[in-house]
C-alpha cells in the first residue's frame, strides 16, 4: 500500500464497561477518516453499550479459558485483568501475522494503561501503537521495562471519566494520531535491507566512522543510545539486523554497580539468541549513573564524580570492572554465532581520555581483557586488544572490519 492510503484496520482496545461512550466516539472519528475501527473489549464486569468486534468472552477464550474460569482461578481484580490482557495480546498477534492490523490504540486510566502496556510490550515495530492515558507520565508506571520500544504515550488533560469538551479534545487527537501513523506506514519492502545495530553513548566518537564504513559496504546502520530502553535487543529479536556493533556496555556496568540505567540483564543476549554476529566493546566501562537530584551515597563520596545534567556519573572501581567482565563472559559463553570482543586498552570514554580527565585510569583495559580471557570458554568468541582509545578512528575501523568479516 502507498503512504496515505485509507481503509486501514485500527484496533481500539478498551474496557467497554467504563469507557463505552469514549470508544463509540473513537469509532466515529476513525470511520470519518476513512478507516475501519475494530473495538476489542478487555473489561471483565459491567454491561457494554454496544457490541464490540471482539467481545470480552472472545478475548478471555484466547487464553484457553473462559472468563468465568479466569475469575475463579485468580485472586484479585488486577490479576483477572492481567490474564485478559494476555488474551487480547494473543488475538492481536494473530491479526498481525495475518496482516489484518495497521494500528493499535488503547485508552484508559491506571488499570487500563497497565493492561495496554502488557498487550503492546513486545509487538513488532511494524504496527504503530498509541495509548491515551491519564497516567502517561507517572513515575513507576511508565518506564523502559514496561513500555514497548516504539510506544507512543499521550497524556489526557483530565480523567477519561465521562464525556465532555476536555475528553473530546483528547479523543480527537488520539484518533487523529493513530490514523495518521497508520496512513504513513510504508509497506514492508519485498527485499529486506541489510542492517547493523550500533550502540553508543554521548561520550563516544566512533559512530560516524562506523556508519560510513557500513554504508560503503551495503549495510544500513541504525544507532541506539545505551540508556536502558532495550531497543537494540528487542529489534534484534524481531529480526531487523544482520549483526551488531554493540560497543557500549553501559547497561551491564550500571547493573553491576546498582546504577539507574536498566537493561543489564538483557544486554548482549539478543544477538546470541538470534545467532547473528556481534562485535562487543567496553564503552562506558569507566562510570555508572545515579540521579543528580538525589544525594550521592556516603559509600561513594570518595570517588571521582562527573555531573551531567540529570545524572551524576560515578567512577567505577577495578573490582566493579572485573565483575562486569565476569558477567559479560557468562553471557557470551552461551552464544552460538561468532563474537569478537574488541577492548581498547587506552580507555573507554571521553571522560578517561587523558591525564586531565576525571576518570583517567591507565591499565584498566588490560585488566578487563585479562579477566575476560580467563572466564571465556566459548570457541566462537574471540577477544582482541587494540592499542588505542575507544574514540580513536582506528578503533571504529577495526570494529567495523571485524563485524563485516564475520557477517560475510
Amino acid at each position: 500500500m502507498k503512504m496515505g492510503q485509507k481503509n486501514k484496520n485500527i484496533v481500539v482496545v478498551v474496557t467497554l464497561d467504563t469507557k463505552g461512550e469514549e470508544a463509540l466516539y473513537l469509532k466515529t472519528l476513525i470511520k470519518r477518516r476513512g478507516h475501519n475501527p475494530l473495538v476489542m473489549d478487555i473489561g471483565i464486569r459491567g454491561t457494554v453499550p454496544f457490541q464490540p468486534d471482539f467481545s470480552r468472552e472472545e478475548v478471555a477464550l484466547a487464553t484457553g479459558h473462559s472468563l468465568e474460569e479466569i475469575r475463579k482461578s485468580t485472586h484479585t481484580h488486577s490479576d483477572v485483568l492481567s490474564v485478559v490482557a494476555m488474551g487480547a495480546r494473543n488475538i492481536i498477534q494473530n491479526l498481525i501475522t495475518q496482516g489484518k492490523i495497521d494500528g493499535l490504540l488503547s485508552i484508559g486510566g491506571g488499570l487500563g494503561t497497565t493492561q495496554a502496556l502488557m498487550i503492546m510490550a513486545d509487538l513488532p515495530l511494524s504496527v504503530p501503537k498509541l495509548i491515551l492515558s491519564t497516567v502517561a507520565f507517572v513515575p513507576g508506571v511508565i518506564n523502559s521495562e514496561t513500555i514497548s520500544v516504539d510506544q507512543t504515550m499521550m497524556q489526557s488533560a483530565s480523567d477519561l471519566w465521562g464525556f465532555n469538551d476536555i475528553t473530546r479534545i483528547a479523543l480527537q487527537r488520539a484518533a487523529g494520531a493513530i490514523c495518521g501513523m497508520a496512513e504513513e506506514q510504508e509497506e514492508k519492502e519485498a527485499e529486506e535491507k541489510r542492517r547493523v545495530a550500533i550502540s553508543t553513548l554521548g561520550v563516544h566518537d566512533y559512530v560516524d566512522r562506523c556508519k560510513s564504513l557500513l554504508l560503503e559496504n551495503g549495510y544500513e546502520p541504525v544507532v541506539f543510545h545505551s540508556i536502558g530502553t532495550g531497543g537494540l535487543e528487542r529489534l534484534v529479536r524481531q529480526g531487523y539486523f544482520n549483526g551488531t556493533l554493540d560497543l557500549s556496555c553501559y547497561e551491564l556496568v550500571s547493573y553491576v554497580c546498582g546504577g539507574i540505567v536498566k537493561g543489564g540483564e538483557e544486554k548482549f543476549t539478543a544477538a546470541c539468541e538470534k545467532k547473528i554476529p556481534q562485535v562487543i566493546g567496553s564503552g562506558g566501562l569507566d562510570f555508572f549513573p545515579l540521579f543528580s537530584s538525589q544525594p550521592i551515597p556516603v559509600s561513594l563520596r570518595k570517588r571521582a564524580v562527573f555531573s551531567q545534567g540529570m545524572v551524576n556519573l560515578i567512577k567505577t572501581t577495578p573490582q566493579e570492572q572485573e565483575k562486569t567482565a565476569v558477567l559479560l563472559a557468562e553471557k557470551i559463553n552461551k552464544a552460538s554465532a561468532p563474537i569478537v570482543v574488541l577492548i581498547p586498552l587506552e580507555g573507554f570514554s571521553k571522560l578517561d581520555h587523558g591525564k586531565d580527565m576525571p576518570f583517567y585510569e591507565p591499565g584498566a583495559g588490560r585488566r578487563f581483557a585479562e579477566v575476560l580471557k580467563e572466564k571465556v570458554s566459548n570457541p566462537l568468541v574471540e577477544i582482541e586488544e587494540i592499542e588505542a582509545h575507544i574514540n580513536d578512528p582506528v578503533f571504529a575501523e577495526r570494529a567495523t572490519a571485524l563485524l563485516l568479516s564475520k557477517m560475510s
